[in-house]
């Protein structure tokens, strides 16, 4: 509901126009400034909301998940859901950043009921293709008395806001032209001077809305002043675009970020000018960076397209932009699309800032990635090494063993590179060299280096790793017994031994991956992987006195 006060008196019901779908009932009552505008879309008429962004970048996230919640509630609610291209600002806007919010709209499954490539019964659905729809509303406010003609130069403009400033009043136009006669208007036509078309707002007097979000919300009317709805180029600004697009397309209710509120005033007086019903208003908070500062590029990914190139999945991304700012009253945090349709409520949107946790996205994209059914995740995975040039094959035996092997550590695509990457390579020597190799040197691994080695050599421990885990299991149990070793103090050793890591996966199932990895021909010989037999040749030549003496030296400094 939105509540005006203005000056005269008079009763009147107003009917939407033959071509709204919505069955609206509007009061207006004015007595003593006092107007009050029901509007009662939600429950008596069909549920029509819109996404509205402007084709001058890309699509933000904060913009994605305004475009969700109009999605959600107009899902829940069985109404429709409308795309509006608001591309009115010529210089910036382009048809490649049209294309590209529509695209990242598509890939976040957000499919639109009327707008561009689908046409509907109240398009055109580009604001640059209804300028003849608002010069002929400019034409109704201008005969009724609403709007006037401004022949103001910008140096008088200008000198209005120096003047305001001087005073500390806000900017509002105190111009001659709100009063001036028929004869001065003419005749400075007739002279050809530029002008605009300025709405006249009434001088006393508020407006009050119940915001279905932020609850009441209330303006004053001498804090605006009379304000421009066409340009002296003939090109409308923004406030009247938005306002005539939102009545003649039937929108029942408007879900935008709060920095939209303070259009919400002029927005009102347009919509009661020209009769027509008011809308629902519910704005959205922002969204923020940690810092709890307006989150933007500096603090990293903030569009949807780069977080799609940087490999996150589409449901991990609606996912996460639902509930930011939204939740069911739960403690669950995974909803499909059609789950978040069947739980969403807009009075369950929190009017504070959602902070925007990349840390956190990222884990759930993980959750999303491994929960995928795992021909689709071998698939995508396998396409990637491909294409990176680290496999030969985007399939097979080896692919999916190091899918299984390696998944757990991989929360986006890219990961997967250096996954595999890393589990290929043998830096055995930064390892033994490092801190941390430090105690792995003190336990003997010199000893267990030599026994692995006889092992290799006599063939017994390929031969072992040719039979797969069963294989492993029984080998690495008869050599604990003749290292008279179990527990950490077996497979730490033999973990930097066969990996040269001290930490990983599975030390049985990655050494059985890397014994498939060098008799399959799955790893492109270009790729970094150190084969079994370069290992092994590489451990042959370790000098374990130079790494005992180092660590020694190293000690003594400490010590001294």
């Amino acid at each position: 509901m939105a509540t005006l006060a203005a000056a005269p008196w008079f009763r009147a019901r107003l009917i939407p126009n033959r071509h709204s779908l919505l069955r609206y009932r509007q009061s207006l009552c004015f007595r003593r400034r006092s107007l009050s505008v029901y509007a009662l879309a939600g429950d008596e008429g069909d549920v029509r909301v819109r996404f509205a962004p402007s084709p001058t970048g890309n699509l933000h996230v904060g913009g994605a998940r305004t475009a969700l919640f109009n999605y959600l509630y107009a899902r829940s609610k069985g109404g429709k859901f409308i795309l509006r291209i608001e591309d009115t600002d010529l210089e910036r806007s382009t048809r490649e950043s049209e294309e590209a919010v529509l695209r990242d709209l598509s890939w976040l499954g957000l499919a639109w009921d009327e707008g561009p490539g689908i046409g509907g019964n109240y398009g055109p659905y580009r604001q640059s293709e209804r300028n003849a729809l608002y010069k002929q509303f400019a034409e109704k406010l201008l005969q009724s008395g609403h709007v006037y003609r401004c022949f103001c130069s910008n140096e008088e403009l200008e000198k209005m806001k120096e003047i305001a400033k001087l005073k500390q009043l806000p900017p509002v136009y105190t111009g001659r032209w709100a009063s001036a006669t028929e004869k001065e208007v003419q005749e400075e036509l007739a002279k050809g001077t530029p002008y605009t078309y300025r709405f006249r707002v009434p001088k006393e007097g508020s407006l009050k809305i119940d915001d279905l979000i932020r609850g009441e919300v209330s303006w004053n009317f001498d804090t605006l002043g009379d304000f421009v709805i066409m340009r002296s180029n003939g090109q409308p600004v923004y406030n009247f675009c938005v306002t005539v697009d939102d009545a003649t397309m039937a929108i029942s209710h408007i879900i935008r970020a709060e920095e939209h509120l303070p259009n919400t005033l002029r927005q009102a007086l347009i919509y009661k000018a020209l009769g027509f019903p008011m809308p629902h208003f519910a704005h959205v908070s922002l969204i923020l960076a940690p810092d709890r500062s307006k989150l933007s590029k500096r603090h990293g990914a903030t569009s949807v397209g780069q977080f799609r190139d940087m490999g996150y999945l589409p449901q991990a991304m609606v996912n996460y932009l639902a509930l930011l700012g939204w939740g069911d009253g739960t403690e669950n945090e995974f909803y499909t699309l059609e789950q978040l349709v069947e739980k969403f409520t807009i009075e369950r949107v929190n009017k504070s800032g959602a902070i925007f946790d990349s840390t956190k996205l990222r884990w759930m994209n993980g959750q999303y990635l491994r929960s995928l059914p795992s021909e689709e995740l071998n698939q995508v995975i396998g396409e990637r090494w491909k294409d990176a040039g680290i496999v030969t094959e985007s399939q097979g035996v080896f692919i999916q063993d190091a899918i299984l092997l390696l998944k757990d550590g991989i929360d986006l695509i890219p990961d997967s590179e250096k996954a595999l990457s890393s589990l290929l390579s043998y830096p055995l020597y930064e390892t033994l060299a490092s801190t941390e190799g430090k105690p792995i040197l003190e336990d003997g691994v010199s000893e267990v280096a030599k026994s692995l080695l006889a092992a290799y050599d006599s063939g017994e421990l390929s031969g072992a790793l040719a039979e797969g885990q069963p294989g492993w299991k029984n080998w690495v149990k008869n050599f604990g017994k003749l290292m008279k070793r179990k527990g950490k103090s077996l497979f730490m050793p033999l973990r930097v031994l066969l990996t040269g890591k001290l930490h990983g996966p599975d030390i049985g199932a990655t050494t059985v991956l890397l014994y498939k990895a060098g008799t399959s021909g799955s790893v492109v010989p270009q790729a970094g992987f150190v084969t079994f037999d370069e290992r092994f040749k590489i451990l042959r030549e370790v000098q374990w006195e130079s790494f005992s003496t180092n660590a020694s030296l190293s000690a003594g400094a400490v010590t001294h």
